[in-house]
């Protein structure tokens, strides 16, 4: 086993580096940290991971999965098959007590994107109606205790942090972690918990387990549609040309939106509808900026090696 050279702590979510020369956790984390605080302050005691995990290998390069998870362009037409079973459900009165929040309808109702320092970047659309969120009994409290805004964000926001490069924060269809780990060039490992606020009630717990356990895992509604997407999408690339990711440019907004600042964010860069695609732009120029770092690193190293 490698030693992990840089070891620090966020709101209970443990980081380790193999490399030595990276900044501070906390500045590393940026803007995005106010994210991460408002998935742990849903309960006064935390979060905890539940029971259980699943790890699955898809055909494709790690950033597919970085893309596809902040991609709200794809949920209404990848994920029509699980839009379409939620729909059977309620014609046939057969009884939801699931009761799943919508695909199709997942972004009809506002939402957008942003981009934060060092890659991280975050999709988000509003609920059109969150009664059916585990956390819905608790909004009361959580607007005493945090503003009208921030507990509407919590309760009444789908939203998927990526805190780059390799996990996810999810808080919509089911609440979970979601780590990559490349494999080769075109294979990627990925292994996803599910999480919850620490001392929610019976009937809010099995709620948000159900919920997670329809939509996510291989044997779930769309987990295996997004796995033949990223097999296609990497097949895809074998074709050439350019990738085009300038969905939604005339609106992009440089800095933080008016949404991002009534609950104190500050993003580098603001999206005013989930399915456009600047946040892709910011994260791939991030990995731009780091794989020159390394490359002019590497340069250096065998220059100097050479002169000694």
């Amino acid at each position: 086993l490698k030693k992990v050279a840089r070891f620090a702590s966020y709101r209970g979510f443990l980081f380790g580096s193999l490399r030595e020369d990276v900044a501070p956790l906390e500045e590393f984390l940026g803007e995005s940290r106010k994210v991460i605080d408002m998935v742990v302050d849903q309960s006064p005691e935390g979060l905890e991971v539940l029971r259980g995990s699943s790890t699955y290998v898809y055909e494709g390069n790690w950033k597919v999965q970085v893309e596809n998870g902040a991609d709200g362009y794809h949920v209404s037409t990848v994920h029509w098959n699980y839009a379409a079973t939620q729909q059977q459900r309620k014609l046939r009165e057969a009884g939801d007590d699931i009761r799943a929040m919508s695909a199709s309808s997942w972004g009809g109702d506002g939402g957008g994107f942003y981009s934060f320092e060092n890659g991280h970047q975050m999709v988000w659309a509003r609920w059109g109606d969150p009664k059916n969120r585990p956390l819905f009994a608790e909004r009361d409290r959580l607007a005493s205790e945090f503003g009208e805004a921030r507990a509407d964000w919590m309760i009444g926001v789908s939203r998927n942090l990526c805190l780059y490069p390799n996990l996810y924060l999810m808080d919509q269809f089911g609440s979970q972690l979601r780590i990559t780990r490349p494999l080769s060039v075109d294979r990627t490992e990925i292994t996803i918990y599910c999480i919850a606020p620490k001392g929610e009630s019976a009937e809010a717990r099995a709620r948000r387990v159900r919920q997670y356990e329809d939509f996510f895992n291989v044997s779930g509604m769309a987990t295996p549609d997004d796995l033949e997407e990223f097999r296609a999408c990497q097949e895809g690339f074998a074709g050439g040309g350019m990738n085009d990711m300038s969905r939604g440019a005339k609106h992009w907004i440089e800095g933080p939106d008016e949404g991002a600042k009534e609950i104190d964010l500050y993003p580098k860069l603001s999206g005013v509808r989930s399915e456009d695609e600047g946040l892709f732009v910011m994260q791939h120029k991030y990995w731009q900026q780091q794989m020159i770092k390394a490359v002019k690193a590497e340069q250096d190293r065998l220059i100097h090696a050479e002169g000694a």
